[in-house]
Parts: structure tokens; C-alpha cells; sequence
């Protein structure tokens, strides 16, 4: 099929190599932006073919799932990570990506963690992030 390959985007992602259609980015998102259109300046080097990302590539894996998910209307958050150390780090990279839903619920799950069994370091961390919310100490209100 003629123009097929115009419609994957490639990625090295720490070394790690991911491909994706276009179409897997909602228009409202920076990856449609910076990936599809090209209408935002791409803060990533594009070397043969491909982005280079020089971010964790587990991290990046659930970031792309995330956008399947989404796009095909099927549960986004079942992709997120149960692991406390790999949602406090998701944190950060929603943050990074500008991806302010996926952010959020990640700091959801992990302050839901927290709850259920205590773990200083992550309050830490998250108490120093600029993607936490104010009052991650305090309980949720329903």
C-alpha cells in the first residue's frame, strides 16, 4: 500500500526502538503536535528516520500504550504500572510530556499506595515535584 510507511512514526527511546501509527495521537495532544504536524518545534533530536527521546523506555512503553488505549476508547488506566517506583518515575514523564490526565491519575494510584502501605521516600519525592498537587499529604476528599 502506497504512503504506509508515512503513516508509522519511529522512536529511539533510550536506546529502545518503538513504532507507532500517526493516527494512535489525539489532535489536542503535544505528541500530535510535535510527531504529526509538526506545527510545535520538536524538543528531540530527529536522526534517520526516527526521534531520538532520551528518556526511560519502560516508562515511554506505558506513555504509548496510553495513547492506544485512549484513541481505540478502551480503559486507559489499565496500563499504568502497580509498582510504586515505576508510578512515582511515570509521574515525572507524564510531566515531562506534558500529559497532564495521565499525570494525575499515576499520582491517584501512587497516593492510593502510599495509603495502603507507607513509603517515605515516594512522599518525598512527590512533595518535591512540581506535577504534585498541593495538600498530596492531606487525605483525598470524595
Amino acid at each position: 500500500m502506497i504512503g504506509l510507511a508515512n503513516d508509522i512514526i519511529n522512536f529511539n527511546v533510550g536506546g529502545k526502538k518503538f513504532s507507532t501509527f500517526r493516527k494512535t495521537f489525539p489532535k489536542d495532544t503535544p505528541f500530535y503536535k510535535w510527531f504529526v504536524t509538526g506545527t510545535k518545534e520538536v524538543p528531540f533530536v530527529v536522526r534517520e528516520n526516527e526521534f531520538f527521546i532520551d528518556r526511560d523506555p519502560k516508562t515511554f512503553s506505558v506513555i504509548l500504550n496510553y495513547f492506544r488505549l485512549k484513541t481505540a476508547g478502551q480503559l486507559w488506566e489499565a496500563c499504568l504500572p502497580k509498582d510504586p517506583d515505576r508510578l512515582a518515575l511515570l509521574t515525572q514523564e507524564a510531566e515531562y510530556f506534558n500529559l497532564p490526565q495521565l499525570r494525575d491519575q499515576a499520582i491517584n494510584l501512587l497516593q492510593s499506595s502510599c495509603e495502603e502501605k507507607p513509603t517515605n521516600y515516594i512522599h518525598e519525592v512527590l512533595a518535591r515535584s512540581s506535577s504534585c498537587p498541593q495538600g498530596f499529604n492531606s487525605p483525598i476528599a470524595d
